[in-house]
């Protein structure tokens, strides 16, 4: 960045950035004039993070010698996915037969028996949506609210969570009050991880770069438009 002169760095306005500190610092200092949104991506994550990690512990602390918390351990294992999922997301109306609860249930349903299995993961479970609730409608003040509430009934992750969240507060009512977020571009990079994945790597950066280009629906060349003939 230093190739632009330094008038033109002290007129961007707006940097958005993850929560890595070194990044932080460099950007103050490429940018001086910058403010720094941290990307909205990177704290749905982060706390996310915080609650999966929360959901794990709950279930190695189940004795698995016994029948009924064998089967708490099996379901929150399967399901945990709609444990991370939005909570205004989860279909409440349409039941689907589960075999492992043995009965018809709606996703709502299927969080609300799973959350019965432990008091402090229902806590746990609402500061998580709580936070996610926040960050979707953008409301700031919510946010600081959140922040302020005492989180040590809760694992120490919680707190740990909540201080990074205070670090870098400025940075994050920036993203609930501006428009600009990096989403587009987490989402391309994370197309390209699991295409490199599930491939298991590339010899050649120009099929990977094609196998990309494909993959989003661009191609570098026009399947319906006719070679002209070679001349003999």
């Amino acid at each position: 960045f230093y190739s632009y002169a330094y008038k033109t760095r002290a007129a961007v306005q707006y940097i958005v950035i993850d929560m890595y500190k070194p990044y932080v610092t460099l950007v103050k200092k490429l940018f001086p004039n910058a403010k720094l949104i941290i990307d909205r991506f990177h704290i749905v994550q982060h706390i996310g993070r915080t609650f999966l990690t929360h959901r794990i512990q709950q279930m190695n602390q189940l004795n698995r010698k016994n029948y009924q918390e064998e089967q708490q351990y099996k379901h929150l294992k399967k399901y945990w996915k709609l444990l991370q999922k939005n909570a205004w997301h989860l279909e409440h109306k349409k039941q689907v037969l589960h075999p492992s609860f043995r009965a018809h249930l709606t996703e709502s349903e299927v969080v609300d028996r799973l959350l019965s299995y432990s008091p402090e993961l229902k806590q746990g479970y609402g500061v998580y949506q709580d936070f996610l609730a926040a960050v979707r409608t953008k409301d700031s003040h919510w946010f600081q609210e959140l922040l302020k509430q005492n989180y040590s009934h809760l694992p120490e992750k919680y707190t740990t969570t909540i201080k990074t969240f205070k670090q870098y507060q400025e940075g994050i009512l920036n993203a609930l009050e501006q428009p600009y977020s990096n989403g587009s571009l987490e989402c391309l990079n994370n197309h390209i991880k699991v295409l490199k994945r599930n491939a298991y790597g590339f010899r050649s950066f120009y099929n990977f770069k094609l196998r990309i280009l494909l993959t989003l629906g661009t191609t570098l060349f026009n399947p319906q438009k006719k070679k002209k003939p070679v001349e003999k």
